[in-house]
């Protein structure tokens, strides 16, 4: 990687003062609330085929309540355990297919109604040259010194000539504009035009300070113009007409958009059995449930380990400090692109 003296642009200084991560997502049935905090996606012990999702909400007004997730295919998945983390505040853990994309989560309180909250879309920003679409987190280790991420990327030629795909253009933001270089990534690609790199890629980021609250990915943070992609303003809501199709969407009441402040009400009590396998699929038994609760923490555990390895692995690859930097161009925000057909990758 090219080793240049400290820069921060008042522009990527700006964009790092904002929360790290989505604006939280709610709505409610007129007595109980739910809030969408955020997600992040990691490897599944049990099944390479398979990942675990994440979902960290908030319950106000309700003692409990049961979550499905629907994906861009319309398949319908129960949760595999709650994690309580404090009054009226859990993780919800969803076992899905690999690389799967989501467009809407249903809570339904006890003694309440269903209530439908549409999912994120996918981040996205780009300048003439390439079109960057992040995926999101897929694994984040904090121990006592240091914390390590690794984030989910793909490129698309945007322009007219070839372009370089290369994991060393990557940068990581804190909200005081500290750059982290990537140390992991895929292997350099040349995008042709019209197309987009052969498959999503993965970036890790090590050593980044407790301190450090990540805020936005910038690829070609060197250059003139760099693409940033904003963990805040640039996660937007999918609309209705996304989820359900024009038709659909006209009978449907969506949440609350994106951004709206939540507002402070009396937190009601949470529930306190930590590993609790519950919603789960009527044909499932409670001991199928209770082994993929079991490798749910496996995988959490495994995390560290699995971090720690790839990062001795990096220590020992030399990298090539005159690495091709993607050609210069005007950034541009990330933006919701109209959807024809839900059933279509990355289109979220």
């Amino acid at each position: 990687m090219n080793k240049m003296c400290l820069i921060i642009p008042a522009f990527l200084l700006a964009l790092a003062m904002g929360p790290a991560g989505a604006y939280p997502l709610q709505a409610s049935d007129g007595n109980a609330t739910v809030v969408l905090f955020g997600s992040i996606r990691m490897p599944f012990e049990l099944n390479d085929s398979e990942e675990v999702l994440k979902v960290d909400t908030g319950l106000l007004n309700a003692s409990n309540a049961t979550y499905q997730m629907m994906d861009q295919y319309d398949a319908v998945y129960d949760p595999a355990m709650y994690k309580p983390l404090n009054e009226g505040r859990q993780l919800v853990y969803f076992v899905v297919p690999k690389d799967s994309l989501f467009k809407l989560i249903t809570a339904t309180p006890e003694g309440g109604r269903p209530i439908n909250i549409n999912w994120w879309a996918t981040p996205k920003a780009g300048n003439e040259f390439l079109l960057i679409r992040y995926y999101g987190i897929t694994d984040w280790l904090i121990n006592p010194d240091e914390q390590g991420i690794v984030v989910q990327v793909r490129g698309q030629n945007n322009g007219t000539q070839d372009v370089v795909f290369s994991p060393e253009n990557f940068v990581l933001l804190d909200q005081w504009g500290w750059p982290y270089s990537a140390t992991a990534g895929f292997d350099t690609e040349v995008i042709t035009t019209g197309n987009a790199s052969q498959d999503r890629a993965l970036v890790g980021f090590s050593g980044i300070s407790l301190q450090s609250r990540p805020v936005s990915l910038v690829y070609g943070y060197y250059t003139d113009s760099p693409i940033v992609i904003d963990f805040n303003s640039d996660y937007l809501q999918l609309t209705n007409e996304q989820v359900y199709g024009t038709a659909g969407a006209q009978n449907v009441s969506a949440a609350q958009p994106a951004g709206q402040a939540v507002q402070p009400i009396a937190l009601a009590a949470a529930a306190t059995n930590e590993s609790a396998v519950a919603g789960a699929a009527a044909n499932n038994t409670t001991a199928q449930n209770a082994t993929v609760a079991s490798n749910i923490n496996s995988s959490v555990s495994s995390t560290k380990a699995r971090l720690a390895a790839a990062r001795e692995r990096l220590k020992q690859q030399t990298k090539d400090d005159t690495s091709a930097e993607t050609p210069a161009g005007n950034a541009t925000p990330g933006t919701v692109e109209p959807i024809t057909s839900l059933n279509t990758n990355d289109i979220m």
